[in-house]
Parts: structure tokens; sequence; C-alpha cells
């Protein structure tokens, strides 16, 4: 692939997939032109000189705003607000529930009720998507900002960069390294308030359904987890392409996600004694074989999962 045709692709990669081919014979004319039938490289990248960084090209032929977010970031940024706004009102509308109904008062009238639980909803709805617009766009602001000179989107841009870009099935997205930072926060922050937000209510009084000495236990695995976790997460970000190193690390990261997630659900104490004595004079449901059945599920989840990301890693890494 020569300079041209790299040139081209690193434009159509930011645009809409829909704008790609017009757009890709438009430059490819457009370079035809500028430098002739038979252009010798000097007169190649003096054509791709006067066009510019591809990245600000592209984000005119996609009209896309260049304020906060830069045009190379921008479209990550939309994507990770598309991902994780659904994921986090979800959480908070469950979170409220299930603490406005531990708390609510049994006394007031189902009218009182039913509106006082859609105010304390709706307030941690609004809190939350706050919250992430703001966190997000803090992320991306300083992503843009503390990237080295020369790979942030709208510094000075030439085109010898091309001879060192790497073939996009390589590519790592900003959106899927954000993701992830997102994702260890949020079961960081479940995993710290589990005793306080996974709770059993009974005749007016909360209990919690795990066993909070457990997690105390463990929290130091699960730090070590989340360190190592966002230290890849960050590689990724300095990479910015699949390589062999990196998937061998990411490997590392599946395996200790898998082992540390094993050694928390299958800890035998791990449903608080006190929760499950309750449940079981008020039910007749197998709860033992019930739990066991959750436990594994979901750590045969945890391991399709790390299966899969382990797997697409090595794909892309050592695929030719």
């Amino acid at each position: 692939m020569n300079l041209r045709d790299v040139y081209i692709a690193e434009v159509t990669s930011r645009i809409p997939e829909s704008m790609r081919e017009d757009v890709a014979l438009e430059l490819e004319s457009t370079i035809d032109d500028m430098t002739g039938d038979d252009p010798s490289e000097k007169a190649l990248l003096e054509a791709l000189r006067q066009l510019g960084d591809p990245s600000i090209l592209a984000a005119r032929y996609a009209n896309r705003p260049l304020h906060l977010i830069g045009p190379a970031l921008f479209p990550g940024y939309v994507s990770i607000l598309k991902t994780v706004l659904p994921i986090a009102i979800t959480l908070s509308i469950i979170l409220a529930t299930i603490a406005y109904l531990a708390d609510a008062n049994v006394e007031s009238s189902w009218v009182q009720f039913i509106i006082q639980g859609l105010v304390q909803i709706s307030s941690a709805i609004f809190e939350v998507v706050i919250q992430t617009f703001f966190w997000i766009t803090l992320v991306f602001f300083i992503i843009e900002r503390a990237s080295p000179e020369g790979d942030v989107p709208l510094s000075k841009w030439s085109p010898e960069k091309l001879k060192n870009v790497k073939p996009r099935t390589k590519f790592i997205p900003l959106s899927s390294i954000v993701f992830d930072f997102v994702m260890v926060v949020v079961l960081l922050m479940l995993y710290v308030n589990t005793d306080q937000w996974i709770r059993l209510s009974i005749d007016g009084e909360t209990f919690p359904l795990i066993n909070p000495e457990i997690l105390d236990r463990l929290f130091p695995f699960v730090i070590a987890l989340a360190v190592f976790d966002i230290g890849i997460g960050v590689y990724k970000w300095i990479v910015r392409y699949w390589t062999k190193p990196l998937a061998l690390w990411n490997v590392a990261l599946n395996v200790l996600w898998i082992g540390v997630t094993a050694l928390i659900l299958l800890q035998p104490e791990l449903i608080s004694s006190e929760a499950l004595a309750l449940l079981a004079e008020r039910t007749s449901i197998a709860l033992t074989t019930l739990t066991q059945w959750g436990v594994w599920s979901i750590v045969l989840t945890v391991v399709v999962v790390c299966l899969i990301d382990l797997i697409e890693g090595c794909y892309k890494a050592f695929r030719p």
C-alpha cells in the first residue's frame, strides 16, 4: 500500500461509513490532479502536505465540531457515552430502587410512596448522567492534552508519519480502552459498597447479603487486579496497536480476572449465613442449590468473556 492509499485510509477511517467511498474517490482524484499520473515520492509528499493532517481533513468532511474534544478523539468520546450512559443509568435505577425500598415509609399512602420513589430515582438518574458526562469528558480532555507532541491530533503533521502506520486490523479503538477504565472503576465501586448496596430487607430491617468479612479479606487481590487492568489499559493507550508482548500481557490479565473472580465467588461463606437463615424461614426454595447455580453462572460468564478477549487479542497481534 503506497502513501497515497495510506493517507486516504487514514481519512476515511475517521468518517461515517456511508461517506467513505465517495470521499476516497474524491481524494484519489484530487491527489492525482496535484501530482500527475506517475508522481515521484517527493511530489506525492508535497501534495499530501498541502492536504494536511488526515484527522483535520476527516473532521471537515464529517462536519464535526472541533472544540473541547478534538477530531481524532471525538468519535471515541461519543461511542463511550453511548455505551456507558445506558449502563450507568440502569445501575442507578436499580440501586436507587433498592435503597428506596429499604428505607421506604410503609405508613405513607400509595400515591406518596410512588411519587417519592420517582423523585428519588429521577434524582439518582440526573446525578449519574451529570457525573458520567463530566468524568468521561475530563478523561478525554486530559488524554488529548497529555499526549506526546507527535500523537496530538491537531499538532503539526507530516506525510512521513504515514510510513509508521500499521494495519487498521491491529488498531485498538480508544473507545475500547476508556470503556475498560470505566468498567474497572464501576466494578471496584460495586465491590467496595457491596455490603451497603446489596442488602436483604425483612420486617423493616436490612441485612447484608454478602459477607463483608470475606470481601475485606480478599480486597488486596481486587486492588492488585484493578491496578494491573489499568496498567494494561495505559499500555494499550500508548501503543494503540496489538503487539505480541501486549497480547501476552492481555492473556495474563484475563487469567488473573478468572482467578480472582473464582477466588471471590467460590468462597464457602460468601453469602451471609444470617441472610440465608432469614430467607430459609420464609421460603421453601433450596437456597443452597440456587446460590451455587448463580455463582457458577457468573464464574462461567467471566471465563467465556475473558477467553473471547484473550483470543481476539492474540489473533490480532499474531496475524500477518
